[in-house]
């Protein structure tokens, strides 16, 4: 095969799969057997409907505080692939994923694989060539059936779980529980985030053999309005951090990295509580000032992710007039997100993403929040949507960009566009 940049690969990769969604096993197995991709470090794996990129996060920033050499791989990305990829807090280079594409490559020969595939098999590449510590492996569907799952998890981690992906994953909290279950090990911890679980998945982690490690069993929080605490359990000791200030990021999340870190038998840094106080994570949640206004920037992109940004935005934005940039994929149950929103969103910009087949359609979002008696208007693109907002605005409004990944990478080159 000739060179090819990144950008190339990228545009090969999209197509080279019948399905741009295929889950399975066996693929990704066979190629990282032919490429004798075997960790020499532990790993770390975190499935979830919500959260899994703030408990990466979370578990990355303290490993590193610690010296250890951490490998990254998380899905989707924002602006660029790289992100998907980072070995002690740098983003893999072109030149490492390209050589990592061109060794699958070779390695695959007869074996199809999807752009998600190609992806995890570069981070692995990419890791085991640089020999870190932990890898973190972020699920980017289900659990059981995703790629990274092809590496055996030292600890994993549950985060939330609702109703998304559906179509591949099942229809009610208890089956997607399931799915996202299967990443956990006989005899491994298997860190349970949410505090009021679907019904199967502890029975299915005991099936599995996996040792549960459950928030308010092994270990705790308290959580505030201003202020959050937590204890974690380890091996040897307990660990407690008191009085926290609450950040933008939900302390379930920190607290199950937190707890991760302990059960791969690494200790807290002593400077946790400042660590967990200042994290932030792209995309999520993120408060900033653009153009005299203040912006609030989330992947908000099923309900269960919307009613927790509303109660966000109650907490902290009282009583301030907030708009919102809006747009998600097709399958998305979105009357249910608008509904949750309609009470702090009082006006919505909703722009077509015309480069994707797979966004819904402005005009078909338009009528589905007139059931919430919402006002609303249609845009042909993000930029358009962000000029309007702004113009419309004045300083005392929050504005927010939420939904889709490609949403927030959108909304990202227009404020970079729009700086000065």
């Amino acid at each position: 095969m000739p060179a090819k940049t990144l950008e190339a690969w990228l545009e090969h990769l999209e197509r080279a799969h019948s399905k741009p969604i295929d889950l399975s096993l066996e693929r990704a197995a066979e190629v990282a057997v032919r490429m004798a991709l075997r960790p020499a470090g532990k790993i770390l794996t975190v499935a979830g409907t919500n959260g899994k990129g703030s408990t990466v996060a979370t578990a990355n920033a303290l490993l590193r505080a610690q010296g250890l050499k951490v490998g990254l791989f998380t899905s989707p990305h924002i602006l660029t692939f790289n992100e998907r990829i980072i070995i002690n807090d740098r983003q893999a280079s072109d030149e490492a994923i390209v050589a990592a594409f061109e060794s699958i490559e070779l390695a695959r020969r007869d074996i199809s694989l999807t752009y998600y595939e190609f992806s995890a098999l570069a981070a692995a590449f990419l890791f085991s060539k640089a020999k870190v510590d932990v890898w973190i492996l972020e699920v980017g569907l289900g659990g059981r059936l995703d790629a990274v799952n092809i590496f055996d998890a030292d600890v994993a981690v549950v985060t939330s779980i609702d109703l998304d992906h559906q179509d591949y994953l099942g229809d009610t909290r208890e089956l997607i529980a399931i799915e996202k279950a299967g990443i956990a090990r006989a005899g491994a911890p298997c860190v349970v985030a949410e505090a009021r679980p679907p019904t199967s998945l502890i029975p299915e982690l005991k099936r599995i053999g996996a040792k549960t490690v459950c928030v308010g069993d092994d270990y705790h929080i308290d959580v505030g309005i201003t202020h959050w605490s937590g204890m974690w359990q380890s091996h040897h000791s307990s660990v407690s951090l008191s009085g926290m200030p609450r950040s933008a990021l939900l302390p379930s999340n920190l607290a199950a990295g937190a707890q991760a870190v302990l059960c791969l038998d690494y200790a807290l840094p002593a400077d946790a509580a400042t660590i967990l106080i200042g994290l932030e994570v792209p995309g999520r949640r993120q408060v900033r000032v653009h153009q005299g206004r203040t912006v609030l920037i989330d992947v908000a992109h099923n309900p269960a992710a919307i009613k927790a940004l509303s109660e966000y935005v109650r907490t902290c934005f009282i009583d301030k007039p907030c708009r919102a940039v809006f747009s998600a994929m097709i399958d998305k149950d979105t009357g249910t997100m608008f509904a949750l929103a309609a009470e702090w969103v009082k006006y919505w910009y909703l722009p077509n993403q015309l480069d994707n087949p797979r966004v819904a359609k402005a005009e078909e979002l338009q009528h589905t929040l007139q059931s919430v008696g919402a006002q609303s208007r249609c845009y042909q693109s993000v930029a358009e949507a962000c000029n309007a907002m702004w113009q419309e605005s004045d300083e005392n409004d929050v504005l927010l960009i939420i939904g889709s990944f490609t949403t927030v990478a959108a909304f990202e080159v227009w404020a970079r566009q729009t700086e000065n």
